[in-house]
């Protein structure tokens, strides 16, 4: 992210959406190690947060801050499904989904109290 900021041809979210739909691309062609359910499930989650977060854009500011907001926090909860999973041996590591599951839920709320 740091990269991308310090140069000006291609812009962060086209890139963070580039990435995702690679994943998805390479997931869908090569396999997972979860099986093609996990996938499913990945790709849907991964469709919903992409399309919070596009209509976040394109709405007004006020309204478009709740929603990102409502993004941030639902895919903390994601990730807190992960980390339940995560025990099991399943998807990701147990510190990530921990990790990433508190930091989205402090950027939700810190969304929601933005002046």
């Amino acid at each position: 992210m740091v990269a991308l900021r310090a140069q000006d041809l291609v812009s962060q979210p086209v890139a963070l959406i580039t990435l995702a739909l690679a994943v998805l691309v390479w997931g869908t062609v090569r396999g997972t190690p979860h099986g093609r359910a996990v996938l499913g499930v990945q790709a849907a989650g991964t469709l919903v947060f992409g399309a919070l977060a596009l209509v976040g854009l394109a709405v007004d500011p006020d309204l478009g801050r709740y929603l990102v907001a409502a993004g941030w926090f639902f895919h903390g909860v994601w990730d807190f499904v992960h980390l339940r999973h995560s025990r099991l041996k399943k998807v990701v590591s147990p510190t990530f989904a921990e990790w990433c599951a508190v930091v989205d839920v402090l950027v939700a709320v810190q969304l929601l109290f933005l002046l």
